[in-house]
């Protein structure tokens, strides 16, 4: 696991809750995409504030309080890319024989 001082977690974990509020205002691909990347990578950096380990795999891996958060993300950004692939399909032009009433 690479070695990162808490500095740069905190603002890692800034940047999950900055996509996650920008998931939240204005639902977009580019939003989703960002959330679950800074997801992911908060999963790999989030050593020095962890938290409680949860359930142990072995001696030095577990599942702490802090790898929810990469959960927690990985399900907003699914759920912004529904919100946004159910929106286009709602706007989408109608088709000619349904404006006609054909």
């Amino acid at each position: 696991m690479p070695s990162i001082d808490p500095f740069h977690a905190l603002v890692l974990m800034n940047a999950v809750f900055a996509s996650a509020a920008w998931c939240l205002a204005r639902p977009s691909w580019p939003a989703a995409i960002s959330l679950g990347v800074v997801s992911m990578l908060w999963l790999f950096f989030n050593a020095p504030i962890e938290g409680r380990t949860l359930y142990v795999v072995d001696a030095e891996r577990g599942l702490t309080e802090s790898d929810f958060m990469t959960l927690a993300g990985l399900v907003l950004a699914a759920v912004t890319i529904y919100r946004v692939r159910r929106g286009r399909t709602r706007t989408q032009t109608p088709h000619r024989s349904e404006v006609e009433g054909e």
